[in-house]
């Protein structure tokens, strides 16, 4: 049988890579009073139109893609169309199974959103419905494919964007990603780094803080530093940068570790913000330019 898996990506590897699940979203560092930070917004607002494409077979199939595309035509605009292509080729279901490798090429024009998101939606639907061909003879319940490519936050100097999805293709659960990223406005580009690697090190109480408040919250008891070697899927006790970059949010930089990155599908998709104030120093120049005055 076939199984979704989780597979580690960088913002490189992925091109122009990098939830609506658990309430996976975030917002971005922003500076003055509120007024002026409406004042700001309302000036700087980026336009996206909603779409969305969905097939579902009674119970059995379902597939989803929702997207909030670029409405504009300027240089903005033009990077955020490029980014939500390369999510939309990076979800491709074959491609993240490793099986084909290459998503099919959407050729038509990338001012034509609904086109866009309709084709890969359908290629999709495709592949579900030869999924279940495949399986329905093992009784499995349905199959079901629902991704999400979104605005959630926005400053005057970047926005933020995630792409959650969620698949089922039979087993005893499904699985799910959830990667925000920041766009800077300036560039049209994803901010490719917000930590210094080199302070991997200096981070590591930062990190083991952020691992046990998250666990202790999800399992509703007090998780001690000496538990984690025996909770984590970690090396030495070095717990890791995450593969998705850190991104900006108004309290603080936001960490998300994806399934089975740093331990077992029981423990979800560990995320937790650390305040500005104690990962300060290890920001990369252009991160602390646009999370502080």
């Amino acid at each position: 049988m076939k199984r979704f898996r989780y597979i580690r990506f960088t913002l490189a590897a992925a091109g122009m890579a990098l939830l609506a699940l658990g309430g996976c979203t975030s917002r971005a560092a922003k500076s003055g009073s509120a007024a002026e930070q409406d004042s700001v917004l309302q000036q700087t607002a980026f336009a996206t139109d909603n779409i969305a494409f969905c097939e579902q077979k009674d119970s059995m199939l379902k597939c989803s893609v929702v997207v909030d595309y670029p409405s504009g035509d300027d240089s903005l605009s033009v990077g955020v169309r490029r980014y939500v292509a390369g999510e939309l080729v990076r979800m491709y279901l074959p491609a993240m199974q490793e099986e084909n490798g290459e998503a099919p090429v959407y050729k038509g024009s990338m001012a034509d959103g609904k086109a866009l998101v309709d084709f890969y939606g359908n290629m999709n639907n495709v592949y579900l419905k030869a999924q279940y061909a495949e399986l329905k003879v093992l009784g499995i319940a349905g199959l079901s494919y629902d991704l999400s490519i979104r605005k959630t936050y926005e400053t005057d100097r970047y926005l933020t964007y995630e792409t959650s999805c969620y698949v089922f293709l039979g087993g005893a659960h499904g699985s799910a990603v959830c990667y925000p990223v920041n766009i800077v406005k300036a560039t049209g580009k994803v901010l490719a780094a917000t930590i210094d690697t080199l302070k991997q090190k200096a981070l590591q109480p930062i990190l083991r803080r952020g691992v046990k408040e998250y666990i202790s919250k999800a399992e509703n008891r007090k998780i001690k530093d000496s538990d984690l070697q025996n909770m984590l899927f970690v090396e030495h006790g070095i717990i890791p940068l995450p593969a998705t970059v850190p991104v900006l949010t108004p309290k603080g930089l936001r960490f998300v570790y994806q399934q089975y990155e740093i331990g077992p599908y029981a423990l979800g998709m560990v995320e937790f913000t650390v305040p500005y104030a104690d990962v300060k120093s290890c920001l990369t120049q252009e991160a602390a330019e646009l999370a502080l005055e």
